[in-house]
């Protein structure tokens, strides 16, 4: 408990200067309105700034009264520095006397036969404590009885096989077909070779509510790509105007007209081969 008026004395200067500091805050506070107190015309207008003078007044008292109580504090604290506190704050060992003791201990075993522990302190004196410093030694002697090895059975467990990794998916084989009218491709073509920008002609007759669209599946692949669609019939004209084939890429593809019904099913198909160049 002494610490707490030690410190109160030491940063006392401070303590006071915060206490002075807030009595003229609150001081000016009251003295202004008061100002606004004669500047007011109605009864509640001037209640309200008297309550707010009369508030501020009483906390530039509890201030003052505040650095009164550190003045006294101040003044009953004993005057100690920071290590005297820290020594009266540290218990008094003494002298401590550490005997010299041998334990020796020993089980009835197959295997471990006796094990000594012998363990040896030095007293230290009451100069060490104070400082804070402890000086302990201990001789720690263990004699092991040399056991015999023991032969362990190792069963040699076969690697697990290695597993191939499981086959990628074949792409999906698709037979070129336009046996319906309905659908049908003029241009290009099956197994004509197509090149750049290229206009895709030919018939798709759709009912009310559906579409058609035109797809291209590309080596390898397990879906067909959507190029574009149309919503209405179209009889020997254009499906698929001006499409750049170049961003497909070359070589082997198949070509595919699929009209679509309004419920989302298919209505007649027609596929053929088609060749990309550079």
């Amino acid at each position: 408990m002494e610490i707490i008026p030690q410190l109160i004395k030491n940063y006392s200067i401070v303590l006071y200067a915060v206490c002075g500091i807030a009595c003229a805050y609150f001081i000016f506070t009251g003295l202004a309105s008061l100002r606004e107190l004669r500047r007011a015309v109605f009864r509640l207008e001037r209640s309200a700034v008297v309550s707010r003078a009369v508030s501020a007044w009483l906390k530039a008292l509890l201030c003052l009264l505040a650095a009164g109580a550190i003045f006294i504090i101040s003044s009953l604290a004993p005057a100690r520095g920071a290590d005297t506190l820290l020594a009266n704050a540290t218990p008094t060992l003494g002298s401590v006397l550490a005997p010299t003791s041998m334990a020796t201990a020993r089980i009835d075993d197959a295997q471990i036969k006796q094990v000594d522990l012998v363990a040896t302190a030095t007293p230290v004196s009451d100069t060490a404590v104070t400082t804070g410093t402890l000086v302990l030694t201990q001789t720690l002697e263990v004699t092991p009885t040399v056991q015999e090895p023991v032969a362990a059975e190792v069963s040699e467990t076969p690697p697990p096989a290695e597993t191939a990794p499981a086959p990628a998916p074949a792409a999906p084989q698709v037979a070129a077909d336009c046996s319906n009218p309905e659908a049908q491709f003029t241009a290009p073509s099956p197994g004509e070779t197509v090149a750049g920008i290229y206009t895709v002609r030919g018939t798709a007759i759709v009912e009310a509510g559906g579409y058609y669209k035109v797809e291209v599946l590309t080596p390898g692949a397990l879906q067909w790509s959507f190029l574009g669609r149309g919503d209405t019939s179209v009889q020997n004209g254009e499906l698929l105007s001006n499409f750049d084939f170049s961003a497909i890429g070359p070589g082997n593809h198949l070509l595919r007209l699929m009209l679509v019904k309004l419920d989302s099913n298919e209505s007649a198909s027609c596929t053929i081969p088609l060749t990309i160049g550079q």
